[in-house]
């Protein structure tokens, strides 16, 4: 039976009941579970000791979105000690942007679910688990929708990355697959290299900054580094989503409203734009 260690970065709390409903999926497996909260609620653990009462919880400063967190997790274990992680955590759902990968548009609430239904869901434990077995070669497991190396997702950070892989003795491999979004299952021993890094690296997390962190460039960095060890990730999925694509293309085609990267709030009611503000910067 593999050991297994399950991290949980809590930040959006109106989001634990659900997570910990979908971590019952994991009864039946034995694994221990390691919690981080930003603000210390006596109700919400008490929540998560009623599901796992062996839970290990502590509070953490909000640095580095959930990456940070995850940082100060691997430091809080013995990686020998286990021989896969799960790695899941809240997500904003209540913002109206979007996200695109492999050319599929998809809103925030389903990138969210995306990433969860593959790894957490009762099909996909279980196929983690055996695919893992069966194949001493993988060394990461996540929503295919969004396993990517599309340049538009690694744009501005390339340089970033590069400099980071060799701070951890790693080559940057040809590859430059990640799990856009950081929910996974991976082999523990591959995370080692990134005991480098302490939760007190990472830049304070704010909603109003999207890319261009610490935490993004490790973001791409977790999956470049399983290649970059010789091992491989494999993306997986259940729900197609396909309606809400259709969704999320129809409400696009009526209204957008977005902010450029030159810092201009731009409005489109049927792709024909009507609105435009320079934003202060």
């Amino acid at each position: 039976m593999p050991k297994i260690a399950v991290h949980m970065h809590l930040f959006y709390t109106q989001q634990l009941n659900d997570l910990l409903s979908r971590l019952q999926n994991m009864d039946g497996t034995p694994y221990d579970l390691y919690v981080t909260i930003c603000e210390d609620n006596d109700e919400t653990i008490k929540k998560i000791r009623q599901i796992k009462p062996q839970a290990k919880i502590w509070q953490v400063p909000n640095l580095g979105y959930d990456v940070g967190p995850f940082i100060d997790f691997l430091h809080h274990i013995n990686l020998d000690n286990y021989d896969y992680i799960l790695k899941i955590h809240t997500k904003r759902t209540h913002s109206s942007n979007y996200c695109y990968f492999n050319k599929r548009r998809f809103d925030v609430r389903t990138w969210r679910e995306m990433l969860l239904d593959a790894i957490i869901s009762k099909p996909a434990i279980s196929e983690a688990l055996n695919l893992l077995a069966k194949d001493s070669k993988i060394g990461m497991l996540g929503s295919s929708f969004v396993l990517t190396n599309e340049k538009k997702a690694l744009h501005n950070l390339e340089k970033d990355i590069e400099a980071e892989m060799r701070k951890i003795g790693l080559e940057t491999p040809d590859d430059k697959h990640f799990i856009a979004g950081t929910m996974f299952w991976v082999r523990s021993k591959l995370l080692k290299p990134f005991l480098a890094y302490n939760i007190h690296n990472f830049e304070p997390s704010s909603a109003n900054t999207h890319d261009e962190t610490l935490a993004h460039v490790l973001e791409r960095m977790f999956g470049i580094a399983i290649t970059a060890q010789g091992y491989k990730i494999k993306g997986i999925c259940y729900k197609k989503f396909l309606f809400n694509r259709f969704m999320v293309n129809f409400q696009r085609f009526i209204f957008q409203k977005k902010v450029t990267h030159r810092g201009k709030t731009l409005i489109k009611i049927c792709k024909i734009p009507v609105y435009c503000r320079k934003e202060n910067i």
